[in-house]
């Protein structure tokens, strides 16, 4: 199973998708790529793999990327084939990107019609945008002008959550992981069940 958790930043996509790999059996997570430079305590190669503009242009020109994107026309974040190709096989995959990386994503099937049948979608939408601000507030991570910038990403966001196959309504982060693990066990039934023949 190749899992998206998407949704606005802020929202917990991040501390979800760390304690599914903790708790749940044969998962692991996407380590994405992104030109942006390091925040206090990430790592390369665990938190993201950290690429200069000029080796990102590099593994765009080879074809290496799934898919990628401009965020907030800043940096660019994308996810490398071998990241979900060369593993999925062998264990179930947990990402967590942008609505826009999910376009990027689903438009990749066409050529790699082996994530098709594999390919589960969770939005992960806030309980309300004041809630989305304290949350962005609290991490400290952005200045005033990035959180409004996101807030109104947020907003195109949300327009787009009931073209995925779950959404999770946040609520503490207990119950979005108790949500998470509902939905992750009816995409397993859904998974494992041979497709109806046409009438």
């Amino acid at each position: 199973m190749l899992l998206i958790l998407a949704g606005p930043a802020g929202v917990g996509k991040s501390t979800l998708s760390e304690r599914l790999v903790a708790e749940a059996p044969r998962f692991e997570r996407v380590i994405t790529a992104t030109t942006r430079p390091p925040r206090i305590g990430e790592v390369n190669g665990k938190d993201y793999h950290f690429l200069s503009p000029a080796q990102f242009d590099e593994k765009l020109a080879a074809g290496e990327f799934l898919e990628w994107a401009w965020v907030h026309q800043k940096h660019r974040y994308g996810t490398l084939k071998s990241a979900v190709l060369d593993r999925l096989p062998h264990t179930s995959l947990v990402m967590n990107i942008d609505v826009q990386g999910v376009r990027s994503v689903r438009a990749a099937l066409a050529q790699h019609p082996e994530l098709h049948t594999k390919l589960v979608t969770i939005f992960v939408a806030p309980d309300s945008f004041e809630v989305l601000r304290e949350r962005l507030n609290y991490r400290g991570k952005d200045t005033p002008e990035e959180i409004e910038r996101r807030l109104h990403t947020a907003e195109l966001e949300l327009a787009e959550r009931n073209a995925y196959d779950y959404v999770i309504h946040s609520g503490t982060k207990e119950q979005d992981f108790r949500a998470l693990l509902a939905f992750w066990e009816q995409a397993k039934r859904k998974l494992a069940s041979p497709p109806a023949l046409p009438e």
